[in-house]
């Protein structure tokens, strides 16, 4: 089988990521997998970028998307369609189709030609411009963005303009929805797209390198404390992205402000130093690596408010690391509290605080059950290989339902 995936970028952020280590399962498999992405930071000789960013003509479109208010048309993106990849492939798999580098009436050009698998990894395919409503109610079929500066974000209220446009394409386009989570799901089901086919394919990660690790040796490896509790985060762009809650990193930083038995480790954040006890983390792109992190830690704090099924949770519990999250998206169905972890309400810095204090105080018995529940929940429910064979399920059906 030949698969087709189209995403924004091939290796950073969660939907790369699953896009990305899709594609290899799927060769090792003993299939054909290429992308198309807007970005490119690997040298996989079988990702292909769509356009040149750094030119000065994809800079101008860029800003044209955002004063214009309109990241679906100003794009070049029919190229794809001539292509060998295109031409080869059995099924096209798409995944973040916004950004900045996609013509959204590809896709109906597409859907005449090859089947279509769409993963939803936020909410932009059923909002006018925003990956995320926070809330916003439904209003013609589309949730409402409360704010134009939310990620893709707008310069003027041209929100009517896209939702009709994407309500076109999508009524002229034939594709089947696969959302990460049920939150995610449900939500599709009171959008327009309602009457869409849609399955739900949880994300998966690789349990062969995130698994458990020796706490005392990689903390000597990693030359962190052994007479101190860890409490890990990863919180991508540290203070600049408010989305993956660094406010409320500060807020519980706060609680353990005076007590020394206690050290907060953060990856991929900035330098600026949020407090005594708080070690700042280079970005980490060895797995590896980053597995012996999660291994060395006693809680990971996830203060995420917008998210789907994010992949740091994930990995972090196959790594027997019990994870402190806001009760937001679908992170409630990769958490289950007090067995994996702790959710808490949302927004409730306290509860967070609450949450963190709660499993390091645990009797060394207990958080092991924590531990051991953790790798066992990833084991049953979110693994790479789970994932990819109800992905080659799935496009077997979809292939024999398109060639009928």
């Amino acid at each position: 089988m030949k698969i087709l995936q189209i995403n924004t970028a091939d290796t950073r952020g969660g939907a790369a990521k699953v896009a990305y280590r899709l594609g290899k399962e799927l060769e090792k498999t003993g299939h054909k997998a290429s992308m198309f992405v807007g970005q490119k930071f690997s040298d996989d000789k079988n990702i292909f970028l769509l356009n040149n960013k750094k030119s000065l003509g994809m800079r101008i479109r860029k800003k044209l998307a955002y004063y214009f208010a309109n990241d679906i048309d100003l794009f070049s993106s029919d190229k794809i369609l001539r292509t060998r990849e295109f031409k080869e492939a059995d099924i096209i798999h798409c995944h973040n189709l916004h950004s900045y580098y996609f013509n959204l009436n590809t896709l109906k050009k597409i859907s005449r030609l090859k089947p279509i698998v769409w993963t939803f990894h936020d909410m932009w395919p059923i909002t006018a411009h925003c990956a995320h409503s926070f809330g916003g109610g439904l209003q013609n079929g589309f949730f409402q963005c409360p704010s134009l500066e939310i990620f893709p974000p707008i310069a003027w209220h041209n929100e009517k303009y896209l939702e009709s446009t994407k309500k076109r394409i999508y009524e002229n386009s034939e594709f089947h929805i696969v959302t990460p989570s049920r939150w995610l799901g449900e939500l599709v089901g009171q959008s327009l797209l309602k009457d869409k086919p849609a399955s739900l394919i949880y994300n998966g990660v690789n349990t062969s390198i995130f698994r458990p690790h020796s706490k005392e040796n990689v903390r000597r490896e990693l030359n962190l404390p052994q007479d101190k509790k860890i409490v890990l985060s990863v919180i991508k762009g540290g203070q600049s992205n408010p989305w993956k809650g660094p406010d409320y990193l500060n807020k519980v930083l706060k609680y353990f402000h005076e007590n020394d038995g206690v050290i907060f480790a953060n990856i991929g954040g900035d330098d600026q130093e949020l407090s005594s006890n708080m070690i700042s983390l280079p970005r980490i792109n060895d797995e590896a690596i980053l597995a012996k992190y999660y291994s060395a830690a006693d809680v990971l704090l996830y203060p995420s408010i917008a998210d789907n099924c994010p992949l740091v949770v994930i990995e972090a519990q196959a790594c027997g690391l019990p994870v402190v999250s806001f009760r937001t998206g679908g992170i409630p169905e990769i958490i289950e509290h007090l067995k994996t972890g702790f959710i808490a309400d949302y927004k409730d810095a306290k509860g967070l605080a609450d949450g963190v204090n709660y499993i390091l105080n645990l009797k060394p018995e207990e958080s092991d059950n924590l531990r051991k529940n953790s790798v066992k929940n990833v084991e049953e429910k979110f693994t790479l290989t789970k994932m990819t064979n109800s992905y080659l399920k799935l496009y077997g059906d979809l292939i024999y339902q398109f060639r009928r």
